[in-house]
């Protein structure tokens, strides 16, 4: 084939396109891919934040609702009350609920007007510390409280406390001051704020708010902070709908406003059931209360960042002046239980405090106190969607491993039909050759003998013997190719019979010995006795084509060989006999190259410089052997000139 290097450079350029085009659709499917597992892995962290934080200000609620609530008389370490049972200005102290020990998660409740007037319930003043005593406190834990609220009292201003302080009043400040009866002020408390965490700056959607503008409520005082509003008190405004709608808990978790919604919906939840709790666990207070016309007014708690230190703090205004009540909470223990409730959601997270409202995110923020939730690396089911990228990643190694294999299989492919090509190209050539020098001497002795131009006798004789020689040249030739054809189209053997390798020498040496006399050659034969009565099951017609092939090749590369002697010999080898012709020639110059020489493989020139021929006579023979159930073996003969080819067949 001309030119070879131009179908190779297309095949390479065909490959690199293709390999260029699954690289782009490689690198896209992968980007894509990753892009999806991204925002899986977003959406799965969002949902996890949301649970977390869903956790948390449930626990939360009830603590904080507890604080809020709590009424301004427990911040006394005892309560002047008046019993039903006595007349007249009679007054019992009453221990506070507080007196013993703070609630859990709170170090210390505490009480303060000037930055010099501070007290708590836990720490009761000298005059009443043997009371305290007689009521479960010890001297130990007074003493202990005393030092936390002195520490307390050197961090906090009580002026700037105040500032960041709510003004708006608790609806059970304003049900006392009113003559609404405490089942309109639990309506009321249903319906009004009770807690501002002013970190949280989670408004509601503008449609909902448009929609709670027009809902008629009791007067309340402004808040300080227009600009924040907490999630407790979304929720609360949205108590005025009707209950039968379910709490926003209900809703999808995930969206930002349902998910403040829902979690506020906690606080409000608390807040009611706190209310309740006040109402029927301190029924003498509320009596008191409205005996007396007190004035006091509970305002709306906040939490609020003191350094380190987070303070839940309300106003409370009673007898003309403002006092800050408070419970100072025990931040590490409470952040601890928090963490827990997410261990198995985000095992790597923390909670920081929030003192800059404008730079806080709020889907990341607790409904309840100024903190925010920080996710740490890695997070729980944050990575569940790396495995989702394996079947991607198989399918495109699927993808190059076809390519590969696709483009290998087309070189393959193209290398095979090159070679083909010029095989057959040479065959061509060799065919033409050996049919040229025939039939040139056909035509030179036919007009020879055609013009009677014979001198004597004998010339004619020699002229027809030519010819003949000239005939059975071309008729091997042609019952080769007709033979390998055959093959090609599947046919096999079909006249097949029981013979000896003695019976068979015998038939083919004439024919044989003939070829050899031809070329100035003698056959020598040489029967093992071993193997004299062993029998073989054979087409005789294939295995005389065979060995007339063996012959003929050694009549030609051994022609000009000292030893002009060509070596027929039979013996048993285990389950095979094996028919052997050697010759004492050049030999083979690569007995594995002559193992393996493709059919054809010969050209004209090389014809020329070594013997006469198209190339087809070795392959034939194992193509042959093959279909006869058998095998031929090439080799050399060691220390020796000469080739030796061997046919086995099997015994029957």
């Amino acid at each position: 084939m001309k030119r070879p290097w131009q179908i190779w450079l297309a095949f390479v350029l065909c490959g690199f396109f293709l390999a260029a085009a699954m690289g782009w659709l490689t690198v896209h499917a992968l980007r894509v891919d990753r892009a999806r597992s991204t925002a899986q892995e977003n959406a799965t962290l969002e949902k996890n934040v949301s649970l977390a934080l869903w956790r948390m200000d449930t626990k939360l609620a009830p603590l904080i609702a507890a604080e809020a609530m709590r009424p301004h008389e427990l911040y006394e370490s005892f309560i002047a009350t008046t019993p039903a049972t006595k007349g007249g200005p009679t007054v019992d102290l009453v221990p506070s609920p507080l007196l013993t020990s703070p609630p859990e998660n709170v170090l210390l409740n505490f009480q303060c007007g000037t930055a010099e007037d501070w007290s708590s319930p836990q720490a009761p003043p000298a005059e009443r510390l043997e009371m305290a005593r007689s009521n479960g406190m010890t001297a130990a834990a007074a003493a202990t409280n005393r030092a936390k609220l002195s520490r307390l009292a050197n961090m906090v201003d009580v002026s700037k406390l105040l500032q960041e302080l709510p003004k708006q009043p608790l609806p059970s400040s304003a049900a006392t001051q009113s003559t609404q009866s405490r089942a309109d002020a639990h309506v009321w408390a249903m319906n009004t704020p009770f807690y501002d965490n002013s970190a949280q700056i989670n408004a509601p959607p503008a449609d909902r708010r448009a929609d709670e503008a027009s809902v008629d409520r009791p007067p309340m005082a402004e808040p300080a902070h227009q600009t924040a509003t907490s999630g407790v008190e979304t929720i609360a405004r949205a108590a005025n709908e009707p209950r039968e709608q379910g709490p926003p808990a209900q809703q999808q978790l995930g969206t930002s406003s349902s998910d403040i919604a829902s979690r506020g919906y906690r606080y409000q939840q608390a807040a009611e059931q706190e209310f309740n709790k006040q109402q029927l666990g301190n029924y003498s207070l509320w009596e008191d209360r409205a005996a007396s016309g007190s004035g006091a007014i509970e305002y709306v708690s906040r939490p609020v960042w003191i350094g380190n230190e987070l303070l839940l703090a309300r106003r409370v205004d009673r007898d003309g002046k403002t006092f800050v009540q408070g419970s100072w909470l025990d931040w590490l223990g409470l952040k601890n239980e928090l963490l827990a409730e997410l261990a198995d959601l985000l095992p790597g997270a923390d909670l920081v405090p929030v003192r800059n409202e404008s730079e806080a995110d709020p889907t990341r923020m607790l409904a309840g106190l100024p903190v925010k939730l920080v996710v740490g690396e890695p997070a729980a089911g944050v990575h569940a969607g790396s495995a989702i990228d394996a079947p991607l990643q198989w399918a495109l190694s699927f993808g190059w491993m076809a390519l590969a294999l696709a483009l290998g299989a087309v070189a393959l492919l193209l290398r095979g039909v090159m070679a083909l090509s010029e095989r057959r190209a040479a065959f061509v050539s060799s065919v033409t050759h050996e049919l040229r020098t025939p039939l040139t001497t056909f035509r030179l002795y036919a007009d020879l003998l055609a013009r009677d131009m014979a001198p004597t006798p004998e010339r004619r004789r020699e002229y027809l013997e030519t010819l003949r020689t000239e005939a059975e040249r071309l008729t091997l030739l042609v019952e080769n190719v007709l033979a390998y054809a055959r093959l090609e189209r599947g046919r096999t053997p079909q006249r097949t019979v029981r013979i000896t390798p003695a019976a068979l020498i015998d038939r083919l040496e004439p024919r044989l010995a003939e070829r050899a006399a031809q070329a100035g050659m003698t056959l020598a034969r040489n029967v093992d006795e071993s193997s004299v009565d062993r029998t073989i099951n054979i087409d005789v017609g294939v295995v005389e084509q065979i060995m007339f092939n063996l012959v003929d090749n050694a009549a030609k590369y051994a022609a000009r060989a000292a030893d002009r002697r060509i070596v027929l010999s039979t013996a048993s080898d285990g389950k095979f006999v094996a028919l052997t012709i050697r010759d004492y020639g050049p030999g083979f110059s690569s007995t594995a190259h002559a193992s393996r020489s493709a059919p054809f493989s010969k050209s004209a020139e090389q014809a020329a410089e070594s013997a006469p021929g198209v190339g087809l006579g070795l392959a034939l023979c194992r193509r042959l052997a093959k279909e006869v159930g058998g095998r031929l073996d090439v080799s050399g003969c060691e220390g020796e000139l000469g080739a030796v080819v061997t046919l086995r067949l099997p015994v029957d």
